[in-house]
């Protein structure tokens, strides 16, 4: 089931989990799992994210050993939630706020242009 093409997203879920070892000193680099599960980066991501939606602890780790893996730890779970909430998550915030401040006439009467000031 490693290199098996997927053929539906339980398929594709089915084969995350297969792959996935517990604890971050097994994470497996986005990379390498996409190539295992025989999808591309962004599909893994996706269903990643729908198996976090469905209870499964994943986590991913931007320090070494990088990659995703199965939490098997309250302080790895910890972890994660800090990253989200101090990294990912403020940066979504900073974009959102940039974006809410860019005029939507501006845009839809100068297309491809970006009011001064920004």
């Amino acid at each position: 089931m490693t290199t098996a093409i997927v053929e539906t997203k339980k398929d594709l879920k089915e084969n995350i989990l297969y792959n996935l070892k517990h604890g971050q000193q097994n994470a497996i680099k986005k990379v390498e799992l996409a190539r295992r599960c025989g999808v591309h980066e962004r599909g893994l991501r996706l269903a990643i994210r729908d198996l976090i939606d469905d209870g499964h602890p994943i986590c991913g780790s931007p320090h070494p050993p990088y990659g995703y893996f199965i939490a098997e730890t309250a302080e790895e779970i910890q972890a994660e939630l800090n990253l989200l909430r101090n990294g990912y998550g403020m940066e979504l915030l900073r974009r959102y706020s940039t974006l809410k401040r860019i005029k939507v006439s501006f845009v839809l009467l100068h297309p491809g242009q970006l009011p001064l000031g920004i």
